[in-house]
């Protein structure tokens, strides 16, 4: 009778640490999970926040940052029409 409660008493610490390995491995898992989705909604946040990603558009193309669009000139003026500027400004009329 000796051996029979040694030996129920070895099943239930094994069973025991069965059971509470499962839950940690378990819940080591919900938190990589958690973690991973949390990433993935800053990644979002911080590209939408600068607006590199739009939602807007068809492709989900990406754009380039702010500041490459305030650089831009909206006027449309070709590379000799600003060479011609230049040069009026400079006092330069003669042709290079």
């Amino acid at each position: 009778m000796r051996w029979f409660k040694v030996a129920a008493l070895a099943i239930g610490v094994v069973i025991a640490f069965l059971v509470v390995s499962s839950v940690i491995g378990f819940l080591i898992e919900a938190v990589i999970a958690v973690l991973v989705v949390a990433v993935i909604v800053l990644a979002v946040r911080v590209a939408l926040g600068r607006r590199q990603v739009s939602w807007r558009t068809p492709d989900k193309e990406l754009r380039g940052p702010r500041y490459s669009r305030r650089r831009r000139r909206g006027n449309g003026h070709d590379v000799e029409d600003e060479l011609t500027r230049l040069r009026g400004e400079m006092g330069g009329d003669r042709p290079v």
